[in-house]
Parts: structure tokens; sequence; C-alpha cells
């Protein structure tokens, strides 16, 4: 099977008050960045990883030719939400629906496999990629890997054929919002946090107070709505009955075998059955030509990334990480083992 890379480095980014023996309020920050402390770290490899990848060269790999092809599209990794195209080193819907883009405006790519090794990730992220997936006028095939979840199956659901392997994970339809409720600590170190509110429910999720059951409400009405839509996603994808979808989707994994057997997946396969499949639904005859979009940072961006990494002081980087850890998300995604 031919394979032909196209390099694209740029495709189509509290107030506290602190009393008398009170415990300052960067302790509290160190204890909960603690726990965060392996983001940072895994931040730090991908960027080394990365700069080592770009002094390698970003040429592209592989023979051209100009025959028929089926373009690879690859969902590795959390999916979030970005408008722009440029490489960021994770599964950011501005990448992947530019790669999708470049397909459709290739003439000599007749079909797309959409390649998902993903647990879903933020529902505007999701929401986007499936929606470009929805209205695609190629045939599009999936290739689940080891994992396509929530937001991972979201995105599989409107394709035209399905194939996962017999281990994969899949399913998880359903919506998860995180809270993190630091008011015990707190108390516990001596830390006063005081916020001031236009109105008692601007400040619900915040981590330095307790929700209140008219806040849990709220919560939850948008978490339905949100199962609502990934529900009736589903429902049109597989062309199933809602009701069907709703007993299927109370949250759990499913294998890629209990996948075929529950209508969530159209057969048990690999990679190389997927692009089987797209070449037939493609029309082409004989084994297709691949194209397969490439994503390295330019030695400009490199710099800037590096610039920035290194003038940002551990204060600013621990504001950083606290406004990630204390802002509340709606997702679809999968959280289990792996």
């Amino acid at each position: 099977m031919e394979e032909t890379s196209v390099n694209r480095s740029n495709p189509a980014p509290i107030s506290q008050s602190s009393g008398k023996n009170r415990t300052p309020l960067w302790i509290l920050l160190s204890v909960i960045v603690g726990f965060m402390l392996p983001v940072c770290s895994c931040a730090v490899l991908s960027f080394t990883s990365i700069a080592g990848l770009a002094m390698l060269g970003s040429g592209a790999s592989g023979s051209s030719g100009s025959g028929a092809a089926v373009a690879i599209v690859r969902v590795d990794g959390t999916i979030t939400s970005s408008d722009s195209a440029e490489f960021t080193g994770t599964a950011t819907s501005g990448t992947i629906i530019a790669d999708l883009k470049a397909a459709a405006e290739d003439d000599a790519v007749k079909a797309v496999v959409l390649r998902v090794d993903s647990p879903g990730g933020t529902v505007t992220g999701s929401s986007q990629i499936y929606e470009v997936i929805r209205d695609y006028e190629k045939p599009i095939v999936v290739s689940m890997a080891g994992l396509a979840a929530s937001g991972g199956y979201q995105i599989s659901a409107p394709a035209d054929y399905i194939f996962a392997r017999p281990d994969t994970f899949t399913g998880s339809i359903g919506v998860i919002l995180t809270l993190y409720n630091a008011k015990e600590l707190i108390d516990e170190i001596g830390v006063d946090v005081i916020l001031f509110t236009s109105g008692p429910n601007k400040s619900m999720g915040s981590t330095w107070e307790e929700i209140t059951p008219e806040q849990q409400e709220i919560f939850e009405a948008l978490i339905d709505e949100s199962y609502d839509e990934f529900v009736n996603i589903v429902a049109d994808g597989r062309g199933m009955d809602v009701e069907t979808v709703r007993e299927l989707a109370d949250g759990r994994i499913y294998s890629g075998r209990q996948a075929v057997n529950n209508g969530l997946v159209d057969e048990l396969g690999d990679l190389d059955d997927a692009i089987a499949k797209a070449a037939e639904l493609g029309g082409i005859s004989g084994k297709p030509r691949i194209v397969e979009y490439e994503h390295l940072p330019g030695l400009s961006q490199l710099l800037l990334g590096a610039s920035s990494l290194a003038s940002q002081s551990e204060a600013d980087r621990i504001v950083e990480l606290m406004g990630e850890f204390m802002t509340p998300s709606l997702e679809y995604r999968y959280v289990g083992p792996q």
C-alpha cells in the first residue's frame, strides 16, 4: 500500500484575607497544584519530544503519487476545542477539522478513514468535529484503536461504517462534569477566601464553596441537555431508536465485540480493514494510495514556545493551572481505566 505523507506546519491555538495565625494562600495553592504536577511533567516532556522531532526535519516521508487515494485523519488523545489549525500536540478540533477539509478539497482523495484512539473530551470540541463529519460529502470509515469512548464515539457515530477491534473500549455514552470542593481543606489549614458576586449563583461550582441544592439542579439540567443531544446523535448516526440508545447510554463502556452485537459498531477489524472498506465506498479498484497529514511545528513556533516557557514564572504557572483546575467543564469523556 503506497503511502504519501503531506507536511502541513499550519494546516487549512480571589481575593483572600489572612488573619492572625492564618496559613498563607500559597500553601493551599501548593497542596492543590501537587495533584496536578503530572500534567506539568507531561507538558514539558511533550515539548521536548516536539523539539527533538523538529530537529530531525519535517519533510514528507514515502513516495508521492497521483492515483486515487484514501486519506487517514487521526484523532489521538483527549479532544479539545480550538479555532486554530496550528500544531498543539493534542487532538484539537481545529486541527482535525483542517485535515478533514483538506481531504474534502483534494480531488484525488475518494474517501477518509478516521482513526480514533481517544477517551473523548470537551463537549464543544467533540461537537465541532461531529458537525463536520455529519455533513461530509465523501465516505468516512472509522477505525477504532484501543479506545474510542464518549466523545470519541460521538464523532464516530455519523460515519458511513465503523470498525473496532475486539479489545477496543468504546461506548461510554454520557456526560461528565467534575467539580472540586476544597472548603474543608481551607478551613483546616486556615485560609479565608472572599468572593464578591452579583448574584447567588455567579460563583456556582467554585472550589472554595459547597454547592447548594439550587446550583445542583442547574448543573443537572445542563448535563441532561447535553446527554439528550448525545443520545439523538447516536440514534441518528446509527439509525437506531432513541429509547434503544438510552438503554445503552448509561455511561458504561463496551468491548468492540459487544459493540458489534448491540449495533454501535458495524464490524470487527483493524486499520487495514477500514482502508479497504473506504476504498470500496470511494469506488477505488485495487489498493489505494494513502494520504496522511503530518503536523510538525515550524522553527519560529518552537522558539516562541520556548521563550514563553522560559519567561513564565512559577507563580504564573500556578495561576494558569489553578484556572484550569477551578473552571467547571462539561465533557463527553471516559475517565475510567484504559
